[in-house]
């Protein structure tokens, strides 16, 4: 099972690839963390238990 919270990651690291470039690296972490927070409040509250991947 993938974790709320690396789902989350890499969702956020999608979106900052899409929208990050010359960033410099403390905004760059900034905009991380307000993607990262808002993704994973939602996934939590949609999947409480997580989400088990297929075998």
């Amino acid at each position: 099972m993938i974790s709320n919270e690396q789902r989350a990651h890499d969702i956020a690291i999608a979106l900052m690839k899409a929208h990050g470039d010359d960033l410099k690296p403390i905004d760059a972490y900034h905009q991380y963390v307000n993607y990262l927070l808002p993704i994973l409040r939602e996934i939590n509250k949609d999947f409480p238990h997580g989400i088990k991947e297929n075998p």
